[in-house]
């Protein structure tokens, strides 16, 4: 219905004017109580970027840990239906247009891949170790139609030059290596790995291999790359030793997704410390660690510009 006109032209003018005013407030609101950019982390489900599709000169990245495996120290971090869940929410809410994924089941990914819609692409790798007759074997994921555990990651564009370099592995325990592609709307390479913990197969990891398998991703990224993982190693200290001694260029060639934290990168798992990790040599514009019941680890969300 057609608003009334009675009064001044002057008297019109006011709740123009405080429409106007409103607006200035909320927007300064939002900027008060809004997620907390580089130098911050986001402490809630999907509070960056909710709905939001990256433009065709940005690209976000999530990277997960989805802990499928109930036998894996998985147990109460929720069904296959909550996984896929989470992934959907990174995707939808948050605006990931890539997510690298760890422990995953092979059938949630095409059940998630399939959800999200045909222009979603995907790449999976199974987790193998040393089976019967010099074979090699699988670990199965529980319940029905989840395949198998392994890495990969999900994309909105088509994946190009999709390629797998090998990784230092230990004597015993699960094998694994470095899965890396060309998104390709936007030109990025893109790595995923989940490197070795410090305990594997019933043996320790030693210092020597984690830094070589660390030097092997730093080596497979090259540029206009976003790349990380579950890389079971805690962050650098000043004036310590370790595997990120040993490896040029993670800290300085690259950025790293919350390097710029004050008072330090902040936890992605829910033990109190931080594993997971997004390395870029492009311009970070957002970091956030998003908080989900539905593993262990929390997920690292990453915003870059790609010119």
């Amino acid at each position: 219905m057609p608003a009334r006109r009675t009064g001044s032209p002057r008297g019109r003018r006011l709740p123009v004017l405080w429409v106007a005013m409103a607006g200035v407030l909320a927007a300064l609101a939002g900027l008060a109580l809004g997620p907390r950019w580089l130098g911050g982390d986001v402490r809630g489900s999907d509070a960056v970027g909710r709905h939001r599709a990256d433009g065709p000169g940005t690209l976000s990245v999530a990277t997960w840990n989805a802990c499928g495996v109930r036998g894996w120290n998985c147990e109460g971090t929720g069904s296959a239906e909550d996984k896929r869940a989470r992934i959907e929410a990174l995707v939808r809410e948050s605006g990931a247009g890539v997510v690298l994924l760890q422990e995953m089941c092979s059938g949630d990914l095409a059940s998630v891949r399939t959800s999200l819609g045909g222009e979603w692409h995907s790449l999976f790798r199974p987790y193998t170790a040393s089976g019967k007759d010099h074979g090699t074997a699988t670990t199965r994921c529980e319940g029905d139609g989840r395949g198998t555990a392994g890495y990969g990651m999900l994309s909105a564009a088509p994946l190009g030059e999709v390629t797998d370099v090998s990784l230092p592995q230990p004597a015993a325990g699960m094998r694994r290596s470095i899965l890396c592609a060309v998104e390709q709307s936007r030109s990025v390479r893109i790595c995923t790995t989940h490197l070795n913990p410090r305990r594997n197969g019933g043996g320790s990891v030693p210092v020597e291999l984690r830094a070589d398998q660390l030097r092997a991703l730093v080596g497979a990224a090259g540029r206009r790359t976003v790349f990380g993982g579950d890389l079971n190693t805690a962050p650098p200290k000043p004036g310590e030793g370790g595997p990120w001694a040993r490896v040029d260029g993670p800290y300085s060639v690259y950025r790293e997704c919350d390097q710029s934290a004050a008072g330090g990168p902040g936890e992605t798992h829910r033990g109190g410390y931080k594993i997971d990790y997004l390395f870029t040599d492009l311009s970070r514009q957002e970091c956030s660690v998003l908080r989900s019941p539905a593993s262990d680890h929390w997920a690292l969300l990453m915003r870059v510009a790609t010119g």
